[in-house]
């Protein structure tokens, strides 16, 4: 009975409250739109929160709450009880609901009967989950502040594209489902998402914003990365805000530039397209190393101040915690760039410090007096290696994956006594070799490749020979070689130290061998006989086919003037084609039969000319014989049949190998040369001695192939 009477209560309030907002608009003229902005406004001022009090960036609009009708919350707080909405008045009017300090664990289920709610206020509840409201066409302010909402399922705004402010702050918030903020929110000014517990937030839910907004809040989470899951890319056309992003007050450490990067396409392209936005990185955390480093590289200061925040205040600095070296420092305008480094431990050998100098486009890898024995297998990756294993026990320098990188490699005070040829070889990069103080008795010849680079090879055990005397003349083209006076070589009994100036091939009589050289040019033209071979034994039919067709027919003798009276039965043309397959038959219809009606020449077509009753195959062979040309058109077709192959086989043998007349090839379709299965036949494509049907000269290109007989 006592609820019963506190509602009743309640509803009496609420009506005496709407009849007096319908006279004050009466009385005082008030514009009955609840939104009400200018056509052109100025930049954007503050980043105030509450649009109803005034303290907002949305200068160019007024909210009249008094123009909203009141929707009436009929609610209990028993368990599994029902709430729903009701109201005095029409469905259809525009309503506002204002409903906060209750117990509502839920939005009432009927909410949709009334689709013209503009202002919709139910802040601190216990509200769990928040639905899909595209039934809302013309809401325009969500308030559902100190709730116990958890996740933002995809779609929850989706069709709301007259709102304009969410405030969602003060809930459990811990995961936010792709596509909730899209494009589609067009006239989003203010998201906000403070004091929950977010561990992380996609770049793509402020870039989706692509007009003017005041303000994007995830400050005072629990946010340890940015990302971008959709691996959203900016388009240069396009607009995107500008506005303010808060990060304010939570746990990131890293900031991301590869990911940036990425979205921008290249990074100095999204930074001109945030040149407008403001984003306050305060009350993090910041590490400042070798990511910082791109952003801090695009030089221009002023242009960084205003992307990444006002310089002039603290919360919207991007302030370098660690390193020591950093800390307190303004990581987005530090001037010393040479600071942003980065301590890489994958791959990096043990007792080592690897650390990437993204300012001097190095990796420089520090192993000194790390008790090395070898070289390592592995290094981090880099373009450029920067290698210091001095003072180690490193005994060769073999061949490596990443030697090609190196571009400095200090191996001094080793027990460096072997140096692969392979390693200078592949050490293309190498501008400074330090092999100081090692036990090095012999260098390969190799190492004369390496003509930029510097080199110390002092105080090495080197060996004086015949074998070595190329040494002296490297050393007098080379200069970049230092401490020369300290390069000596002793001999094999070790009884005269030799500094490598003066070596002379007579101090060791010398002489000067031939056989070396006659080796090599034995190996070079047995080398060049096996190559020889291989090429006569693969090109062996185009070889063949050469000497028929451009050979064969000079040394032959010619022919008498005198005519047989069986040569004059002779056909002109025998026609080899596939006579069941239709294209073949009509190309020979269309465009042979023509040609030989009007240049008068006797054919021989087995389709047309064949008796009933005769075998084809014999007939056709008898005629091959008897024609003073073989025409073959040649397809996929004719190729897959086998008796159609022995007819073209029996045509080159006779025409072209026995030079008793002419084969022309004619190319219907295109195919692979590979398909022909007679090494001659498929020696001629390979040659290029056939005419394709398309060719506009058809017909005097056969000509002329006839004529030579």
């Amino acid at each position: 009975m006592y609820q019963f009477r506190l509602f009743i209560a309640r509803v009496f309030i609420l009506l005496i409250i709407q009849d007096n907002n319908f006279l004050l608009s009466l009385v005082m003229g008030q514009s009955q739109d609840f939104v009400s902005c200018q056509p052109e406004c100025g930049p954007l001022t503050s980043i105030g929160e509450d649009p109803i009090s005034g303290a907002s960036c949305d200068d160019c609009c007024e909210y009249n709450l008094s123009a909203l009708n009141i929707l009436y919350v009929n609610e209990s707080c028993e368990i599994n009880s029902t709430s729903y909405f009701f109201s005095n008045i029409s469905d259809d009017s525009n309503f506002k609901i204002i409903h906060r300090h209750s117990c509502l664990t839920s939005i009432p289920g009927n909410i949709c009967n009334f689709p013209r709610i503009q202002h919709l206020d139910l802040k601190n509840n216990t509200i769990t989950q928040l639905p899909k409201l595209s039934c809302l066409r013309e809401l325009v302010i969500l308030n559902l502040k100190d709730n116990e909402i958890q996740i933002l399922k995809a779609g929850v705004f989706d069709g709301l594209d007259k709102l304009r402010h969410i405030y969602l702050s003060g809930n459990r918030i811990h995961t936010i489902e792709m596509g909730v903020f899209h494009d589609g929110l067009k006239k989003i000014k203010r998201i906000s998402l403070h004091h929950n517990s977010l561990t992380e937030v996609d770049l793509v839910w402020p870039l989706s914003i692509t007009h003017s907004f005041c303000g994007f809040d995830v400050s005072h989470n629990k946010i340890t990365k940015l990302t971008n899951k959709s691996n959203f890319t900016m388009d240069p056309t396009k607009r995107y805000g500008p506005g303010s992003i808060l990060l304010v007050c939570n746990n990131l450490t890293i900031l991301d530039t590869q990911m940036l990067d990425a979205i921008g396409n290249p990074l100095a392209s999204l930074m001109n397209k945030f040149l407008y936005w403001t984003i306050y990185w305060g009350g993090n955390a910041w590490h400042c190393d070798c990511r910082i480093h791109p952003i801090a590289a695009l030089n221009s200061a002023t242009a960084i101040r205003t992307l990444w925040g006002r310089a002039d205040s603290e919360i919207s600095d991007f302030v370098c915690k660690t390193p020591p070296s950093l800390k307190g420092k303004f990581g987005m305008i530090h001037q010393n760039l040479s600071d942003f480094v980065c301590n890489i431990t994958a791959s990096c050998p043990s007792d080592c410090l690897c650390q990437e100098q993204p300012e001097a486009d190095r990796m420089v890898i520090n192993c000194w007096n790390a008790g090395l024995k070898e070289m390592p297998k592995r290094l981090p990756f880099h373009e450029k290696l920067f290698l210091n294993f001095q003072n180690n026990s490193i005994g060769s320098l073999p061949k490596l994956p990443y030697m090609g990188k190196i571009v400095q490699l200090d191996i001094s005070d080793n027990n460096l006594t072997n140096i692969s040829s392979e390693f200078v070889s592949s050490a293309d990069k190498l501008k400074y070799l330090n092999l100081a103080n090692n036990r090095l008795k012999y260098l390969p010849e190799t190492i004369q490749n390496l003509r930029s680079a510097e080199i110390d090879l002092s105080n090495n055990m080197l060996i004086c020979s015949c074998d070595t005397l190329w040494l002296n003349d490297w050393f007098q083209s080379k200069p970049h070689i230092k401490n020369r006076s300290n390069i000596i070589c002793s001999t094999a009994n070790g009884d005269q130290r030799i500094s490598i100036d003066n070596l002379q091939p007579d101090e060791f009589n010398c002489r000067v061998s031939h056989s070396v050289t006659i080796s090599i040019v034995l190996g070079i033209l047995c080398f060049l006989v096996i190559l020889l071979i291989i090429g006569i034994i693969y090109f062996r039919f185009e070889i063949m086919a050469s000497y028929h067709i451009y050979i064969l027919p000079k040394v032959k003798p010619k022919r008498t003037q005198e005519v047989h009276e069986d040569e004059q039965k002779q056909h002109d043309i025998f026609v080899l084609v596939n006579d069941e397959h239709a294209p073949d038959r009509l190309f020979v219809i269309d465009n042979l039969l023509p040609y030989f009606d009007r240049n008068f020449i006797k054919s021989y077509i087995s389709f047309r000319d064949g008796i009933i009753g005769e075998v084809t195959a014999d007939a056709n062979l008898t005629n091959i014989h008897n024609s003073r040309t073989v025409l073959a058109v040649i397809s996929k077709s004719l190729l897959d049949d086998p008796l159609k192959e022995f007819e073209l086989n029996e045509a080159y043998c006779h025409k072209l190998k026995q030079g008793n007349g002419q084969l022309v090839l004619i190319k219907r379709e295109d195919f692979n040369p590979v398909l022909v299965n007679n090494g001659h036949i498929r020696a001629m494509f390979r040659l290029k001695q056939f005419i394709n049907a398309d060719d506009v000269d058809l017909t005097e290109k056969i000509s002329l192939q006839i004529d030579r007989v």
